[in-house]
């Protein structure tokens, strides 16, 4: 009953757009949930004040957006305990009454965030309260991006660098032009990619442009990606001495018959800045999104004083090393 009550028929999304697909289906949503939201209408409506302010770097560019929206996310506690003491936030007897969501295969269910980062951003939480994992998941994340069509890209916070909810299984999505490492993707690879692996299905290419450090997988072929990935991913654990799953941010963007994944690996989850105290602090918590070239700051104090030499630092110390990057893509080329 209580699902029921949560899923938008087509019937009843038609009333607030096309639904031919699933890109469409979401557009409808959001347009449902501004409709009989007021909480998420205004903050969707509160993304036409948003500040940015960019920093070009040689090979790549970083936006800074001023949200205090994600003030939630950012300041979020993750340890054990605080997570065992609240309620789920992504289970469905949790859900406010009056957000819907779209049912999306078996398992999940597509919702609108109602603390955005872009124009549209969904959350798409398992309907079960499952543990925030990638390895069996990992094909779910690429299907989605294809059914989003285009526009869309959908990324997968690890538990341990950046998702508020790690005990729940959950991908989000948002306008692939929205990030900076989309508009800057053909001249990373171009001038700052190496290939470490191909054949006729699948690309490996290690890219380091200074400022991000990350993997991508190029396939037309979503078996073979998944097969590599979960290779990567048992290198990744061997190198890092980690039979858990190695911290790590994923975006999964579909194009022209291909998908490509990039993984940032993780070296730790917040940086010094975050826990440093007075003037010194900058509340900044970085995630898939972040990596991705567009960093959150919550408090305008803290948009006001970044800068250039604080991104630098606070990537080189989030990321892990090329050192050790170079040697889980040689353990993975054996």
């Amino acid at each position: 009953m209580l699902m029921n009550k949560l899923f938008l028929t087509e019937t009843e999304l038609q009333k607030f757009g096309k639904v031919e697909n699933l890109s469409q289906k979401v557009e409808a949503l959001l347009n449902q949930q501004k409709e009989n939201w007021e909480l998420l209408r205004n903050n969707f409506n509160s993304l036409s004040n948003i500040k940015t302010k960019i920093y070009n770097f040689e090979n790549s560019q970083i936006k800074i957006q001023f949200n205090q929206l994600r003030i939630i996310s950012t300041s979020a506690k993750v340890d054990k305990k605080s997570i065992e003491e609240r309620k789920c936030f992504l289970c469905l007897e949790n859900l406010p009454s009056v957000q819907k969501g779209i049912k999306y295969k078996r398992d999940f269910l597509i919702l609108c965030n109602p603390f955005p980062i872009f124009e549209q951003h969904l959350t798409v939480p398992h309907l079960k309260h499952i543990p925030q994992s990638i390895e069996n998941n990992f094909l779910d994340l690429l299907e989605l991006s294809k059914e989003l069509c285009e526009d869309f890209f959908v990324f997968y916070n690890g538990s341990k660098c950046g998702a508020s909810a790690p005990d729940h299984l959950h991908f989000q999505a948002g306008f692939n032009n929205s990030i900076p490492i989309y508009k800057n993707y053909s001249n990373s690879i171009k001038n700052c990619g190496k290939i470490i692996f191909q054949n006729e299905l699948t690309k490996v290419i290690f890219v380091n442009n200074g400022i991000q450090k990350f993997v991508v997988i190029e396939s037309d072929d979503t078996i073979k990606l998944q097969q590599i990935f979960i290779e990567i991913l048992e290198s990744a654990k061997k190198i890092l001495n980690s039979v858990e799953e190695p911290l790590l941010n994923i975006l999964s963007f579909f194009g022209n018959g291909i998908w490509k994944a990039i993984i940032f690996f993780r070296e730790k989850h917040r940086p010094t800045q975050y826990f440093a105290k007075g003037k010194k602090q900058l509340l900044v918590s970085p995630a898939s999104v972040d990596l991705s070239g567009l960093i959150i700051t919550v408090r305008e104090e803290d948009f006001n004083k970044i800068c250039k030499n604080d991104v630098e630092n606070i990537f080189n110390q989030v990321q892990l090393s090329k050192e050790k990057l170079e040697k889980i893509l040689k353990d993975f080329v054996k």
